[in-house]
């Protein structure tokens, strides 16, 4: 008989409600990430099989047609928004050289690929940009793995196709524990093999003022002092990343 009340058709479009309402929140409101999308497709995909559920077991179909719509839309627009487009493959190859590098500080200190091996070993990363949510979720770790990462002789930078302006909140966020790098070259990201060519989705250019231009997949380079790269690791999604523990693991082999 409760089935027939319709509780688990209306439950269901309770929790595909809270998954698209609580993502979109974290993404224009806080404007950060505290959760991976994963949690936001298990809500989604609790309150799809409820709708499913109710329907089969006779409620009137209006709330569960509602509940599918929603659930269906959350899959394929998100699985559209977290897909990067640009260069098909890393070029950064463990053994091989680090490409040609120059870039600047939030000061508009110069940097250059010699600067990065006499701090070596180094881990360098590259983030999406200013306007990314998971890109403060990415250095969020860094900062999270700091001790860990110092511990094993990393000097940590961080870089992205921003200008200093841009990128001085960022720095201010990750205090002094990680160097932002600003003005990367898209030449750079060309040779690394990381170049992501649809760039800020045309909501953060609307919302936020981002740039409409190339950007940075999110990358984990390690080099040593003799200018080979013997960690690499690039992004298949917006939020997929390496995390601290396989860059401590890798480089201690």
């Amino acid at each position: 008989m409760a089935w027939a009340d319709g509780w688990a058709s209306s439950l269901g479009l309770v929790l595909v409600l809270a998954a698209l309402l609580s993502y979109l929140g974290m993404l224009f409101v806080a404007h950060r990430f505290t959760y991976k999308t994963w949690t936001f497709d298990g809500l989604a995909g609790v309150g799809i099989a409820l709708a499913i559920a109710g329907w089969i077991a006779g409620e009137a179909p209006t709330v569960p047609i509602v509940t599918l719509v929603l659930g269906i839309s959350w899959f394929v627009i998100s699985r559209r928004e977290l897909r990067l487009s640009g260069s098909n493959e890393l070029l950064a190859h463990v053994g091989k050289p680090l490409p040609e590098f120059a870039a600047s500080t939030v000061t508009g200190k110069p940097v250059t690929g010699q600067d990065l091996l006499a701090a070596a070993p180094t881990l360098l990363v590259l983030y999406r940009g200013w306007w990314c949510p998971s890109s403060k979720a990415q250095l969020g770790e860094l900062i999270a793995a700091h001790e860990e990462l110092a511990e094993a002789g990393l000097t940590i930078f961080a870089g992205s196709v921003d200008s200093p302006a841009e990128s001085a909140p960022m720095q201010e966020y990750v205090g002094d524990s990680i160097t932002i790098l600003c003005n990367v070259p898209e030449s750079f990201l060309d040779e690394v093999g990381v170049r992501d060519s649809r760039g800020a989705p045309w909501y953060d250019r609307a919302l936020f003022g981002a740039a409409e231009r190339a950007i940075a997949m999110p990358t984990a380079l390690v080099v040593e002092r003799s200018g080979r790269v013997v960690f690499a690791d690039r992004a298949k999604s917006v939020e997929d990343r390496a995390a601290p523990a396989l860059i401590l693991n890798a480089i201690n082999v």
